[in-house]
C-alpha cells in the first residue's frame, strides 16, 4: 500500500512537471505569446503545492505512529497456555476493540490491541475471569506489562 502511495505520488509529480514545461510547437509559440507566461508559472506553482501537500497529507496517514494501541507484554507464558488463550478472547469483547494481534518469542508473548483510551481503562475492562491469573506489573502510556501469577507452578508442570 505505502509503495503503492510512493509511485502514485512520483508519477504525480512528473505530469505535473510535464505540463509547467513551455511547448516548443509552431501553434503554441503563438498562444505563448498571446498569454503571458508569468500566469502559467504561477498556475504550475500553486498546482506544485498542491500536490505536496497532499503527499504531506498521505504521508502522515501512512506512517503515523499508533498513539491509539496499547502493547500487553507477557513474559514466562507459554504459546499454548488457555489463560493466554481467555485473555486474546476477552480482549476481543471489549468495546472499541477491532482486532487483537499477537507475536510470540522466547516464552515472551506481545498481544497489540487498538484501542482509544489509556491502557489501564483497557485492562479494567477485561472481563475477571481473563485478568486473574495475572498480575499487572507496569502501566505505562500506551503498554501493559503483566505477569502470570502461577509460573512457578506452570514450570514445574
Amino acid at each position: 500500500m505505502k509503495a503503492v502511495c510512493l509511485v502514485s505520488f512520483g508519477i504525480l509529480l512528473l505530469s505535473l512537471q510535464l505540463q509547467a514545461q513551455p511547448r516548443t510547437s509552431g501553434q503554441n509559440t503563438k498562444q505563448q505569446k498571446e498569454s503571458p507566461q508569468k500566469e502559467s508559472l504561477t498556475q504550475a506553482a500553486d498546482s506544485i503545492k498542491f500536490a505536496i501537500n497532499d503527499a504531506k497529507t498521505s504521508f502522515s496517514t501512512l506512517f503515523k505512529g499508533h498513539k491509539d494501541t496499547t502493547t500487553i507484554m507477557i513474559s514466562g507464558i507459554d504459546y499454548e497456555d488457555p489463560n493466554l488463550a481467555l485473555l486474546k478472547e476477552e480482549l476481543k469483547k471489549v468495546k472499541g476493540v477491532k482486532t487483537v494481534s499477537m507475536e510470540y518469542k522466547s516464552s515472551t508473548a506481545l498481544i497489540k490491541v487498538p484501542f482509544k483510551g489509556n491502557p489501564t481503562a483497557l485492562w479494567d475492562e477485561l472481563d475477571a475471569s481473563a485478568k486473574t491469573p495475572f498480575k499487572l506489573v507496569e502501566a505505562g502510556d500506551n503498554n501493559l506489562v503483566l505477569k502470570i501469577k502461577n509460573a512457578a507452578t506452570q514450570q514445574s508442570n
